[in-house]
Parts: structure tokens; sequence; C-alpha cells
């Protein structure tokens, strides 16, 4: 079942209206999380910045409810026995993001994997977009689901949370806004060009950005050399360890850190990037989000499965200078539209 209640997020464009969001997305986690220690599964093992920036909010959210998060893994540091020792009660939470679906199918299977492995313990699927194509995949998905007792899957966008509650009908469904909102991230102290076009180059894209001008330039997630070694480097170290059974609990701590740095190397990467520019211009939705709490205009082209216009219109388009554009020629125009106001200024 759905739950179909409309909240308001605040006026549109009006001071407040992020502090807004936030307050309801916590009104909707204290409902199902509650107050306990908690388990944080999927962390992001992979350079997407979009991801590790929702995994820089989840415990900000969290920890303002009270929650410890008291374990987390990736997917291959995942180990069931370990998690039950350390987080004995309470929900395990799985990451939110896009990849809930066929599309990415890896992190599919682990979170079906979790939900068989643990019939006993309350699951919640933090905010995720509803992206299946596959009718045997979906069917597959939805027979592990129904096994479950107490499973709980939060979905980002109105409509995605009305198809997941169609989809899945014996499982608790609710909306709520995606937890990125809950990171804090600091912007470089001055724009360098006018434009920055953050542009997916994977199986998301629609289209290509058009040519740029001298002071625009185009960027994608990425690291730099030095912080590229040090992710594989510490990746490489981890996978060895966690090959060692008995080594697993001992080194959980260190792991944590390490995996809290990896994200901290990837946001501040990011944040370099959108943040070069008076304005931005993206078809990736935390390229959107990033920019808006950068304090950047934005302006967003979709993406293949329309995720990025469902979350602009459910409540990011709520923030100021947040604009959906129709392609890329459109949001190019508009963006340098909007850097000759500025210089007119």
């Amino acid at each position: 079942m759905v739950d179909r209640t409309r909240r308001s997020y605040g006026a549109c464009m009006c001071v407040g209206a992020l502090e807004d969001l936030r307050d309801a997305t916590r009104a909707t986690l204290a409902d199902v999380v509650r107050r306990s220690p908690v388990a944080l599964l999927d962390h992001p093992h992979y350079f997407n910045a979009g991801d590790h920036l929702i995994y820089s909010g989840t415990p900000a959210y969290l920890n303002a409810l009270g929650c410890s998060v008291d374990h987390v893994c990736a997917p291959h540091t995942y180990d069931a026995e370990l998690l039950e020792q350390l987080v004995p009660s309470g929900p395990i939470l799985l990451l939110g993001g896009g990849n809930f679906g066929d599309r990415w199918p890896m992190h599919q299977w682990f979170r079906e994997r979790v939900v068989a492995d643990f019939p006993h313990r309350r699951i919640v699927q933090l905010p995720q977009s509803f992206d299946f194509t596959d009718a045997g995949a979906l069917a597959a998905t939805r027979s592990i689901y129904e096994e479950h007792p107490d499973l709980t899957v939060l979905v980002r966008d109105r409509e995605g949370a009305e198809r997941t509650a169609e989809a899945f009908p014996t499982t608790a469904v609710r909306f709520c806004p995606d937890l990125a909102f809950g990171a804090t991230v600091t912007a470089p102290a001055e724009p360098e060009v006018d434009i920055v076009v953050l542009a997916r180059r994977d199986a998301e894209a629609v289209e290509r950005p058009p040519a740029l001008r001298p002071d625009e330039e185009q960027v994608d997630w990425s690291l730099g050399a030095s912080a590229n070694a040090q992710w594989w480097a510490s990746a490489a170290i981890e996978a060895g360890v966690w090959r060692l059974p008995w080594l697993r609990r001992r080194v959980h701590p260190i792991a944590r850190v390490v995996m809290d740095h990896r994200t901290a190397m990837n946001l501040d990467a990011a944040c370099a990037r959108p943040g070069r520019g008076r304005v931005v211009v993206t078809d990736r939705m935390h390229g959107g989000v990033l920019a808006a709490l950068l304090g950047r205009p934005v302006f967003l082209v979709d993406n293949v499965n329309k995720k990025v216009s469902a979350i602009v219109r459910d409540y990011l388009g709520t923030l100021p200078d947040v604009e959906l554009a129709t392609d890329f020629a459109d949001a190019m125009a508009r963006a340098r539209s909007r850097v000759g106001r500025g210089r007119a200024t």
C-alpha cells in the first residue's frame, strides 16, 4: 500500500525551501525507521558522486532522528553474520539512489539477497527510483519481496511511488524525497567559467550537449589522479582483508573510516567541478541537487527514465534557481541568457 498523503514543501522559490524539504523528509523517516541502532548497506564502491551525496546525507538525517549507524557495508563486504553481531536489533537500511530495478542489476540482486537473508528483521529500502523495464525481472523481485513480512520501500518521486505500489501490492510503499538533500557541501570561493555542463556518458544519457564556447566546459563525475590512486589502493586492501572472515570484525571500524574517506574524496571532486561554473547545465539528477546545494543556478535536462523531471516536479523545483529545460540546446540557451543577465547587473 502506498501513502498518498500530499505534503506541502513550502512556497516555491522562497527562503527556507530547503529546510522545509528536509523537515518533511525527517518526518517520513521517523515514521519508518524510528529511534534505534541501524545497519546501512550498499555503500557506493564506485565513482558516482551522486550516490556518495546520498550516502553523505543519509547519516545526517538518521543522526537527527536519534539513530546510530552501527554498521556500514558495500555489496562486496556484506557479511550477514557480522551484521547480526554488530546490529542485533533495529532496522536494516538499504541505501537510496537510482538503481532500483533492472537497469543496474547488480544492485538489485544485492538487495534481493539481503531481503531473503533477513526475514526476521525490519528492512527499509531508502528512497529510490522505480526503473523496471523487464516483466520477468519485476516478477522475480516481487516473489522475493512478497515473502518478507516487514519490508518498506521508499520512492523518491510521487509517480514512481504509485507505480511501485502497483507492482508490489503486499509491500509497504511510501513517497520520500531523495536523501542527498541532507548532505552538507562547500562551494569553491569563486566561479572560474561561465557555464559548466555536467553530462552523463552512460546508459541513462539521452543526448550529447552541443558545441561549447570558450568560457564553457563539459565535465562528468570523476576523481583526480591522486585521489584515484588512493581509491584503488584502499579498495584493494579492503578486498584482500575481506577474504579473511576472522579479521572482518576487528577491521570493521577501520573499514568504515575508509569508506567515509572515499565518499569525502568523491564529494570534494564533485563540488570542484560544478562549482567552477557561474551556471550549471546537467542531465544528472544529483548534478542538479549538488548545484542547488552549492547555490549555483542550474538548468536540468531529463535522462532516459525521466527521474530528473520527476524530482524537479515534486520538490527540487521548489528550490531557488532550478529550472527544467526541454533538451540540452534549450538548457544552454537559458544558461547563456542567465550569464548575460548576471553580467548586465
